[in-house]
């Protein structure tokens, strides 16, 4: 009887949950900008977002977390860079223009992950496009101001709960 009573107390307070927020989960890639075109070939990134309000509201704010893999390069023959990961957690502010268009910013910190990376201040502005009801399409420049200047230009398909 327990168990039922926690399940249902549990599917209660999940369901309150998503018709207070949306929750969008996704991957991105982009090309490394700054800094990190010297030390990378291509940057690979999952994200996470709880936005609270309802989808339709003009502005929404909400944490977001996410993971960034900036790609190792041969800087000259015989020599590579390892892989550079960091751990972004941020706020994220979202304006809503016209129902399927989003503008916004991520701003928090990013951890560095690889060993030798300290990490630092982290800004994302993004813009994003509804489409259908369950995904956004997202375009976005993304800085991490480490001892070096971790940026990439991304495109990200998020899905929409």
């Amino acid at each position: 009887m327990k168990k039922i009573l926690l399940l249902l107390v549990g599917a209660f307070l999940i369901t309150g949950l998503q018709a207070q927020g949306t929750f969008k989960i996704g991957l991105s890639g982009g090309i490394p900008l700054g800094d990190a075109s010297d030390f990378s070939s291509f940057a690979l990134g999952a994200d996470a977002y709880y936005l609270f309000g309802k989808r339709k509201a003009l502005v929404r704010l909400g944490p977001t977390v996410g993971f960034r893999n900036f790609f190792g390069d041969e800087i000259s023959p015989g020599i590579s860079v390892d892989d550079a990961q960091f751990l972004p957690v941020a706020l994220a502010g979202r304006i809503s223009i016209f129902g399927i268009l989003q503008g916004g910013i991520d701003a928090g910190y990013a951890v560095g992950i690889t060993d030798g990376l300290d990490g630092g201040f982290y800004i994302r502005p993004i813009l994003a496009l509804g489409l259908l009801r369950f995904f956004e399409l997202n375009f976005s420049y993304e800085s991490i101001s480490d001892n070096a200047s971790w940026g990439n230009a991304n495109i990200g398909l998020l899905l929409v709960f």
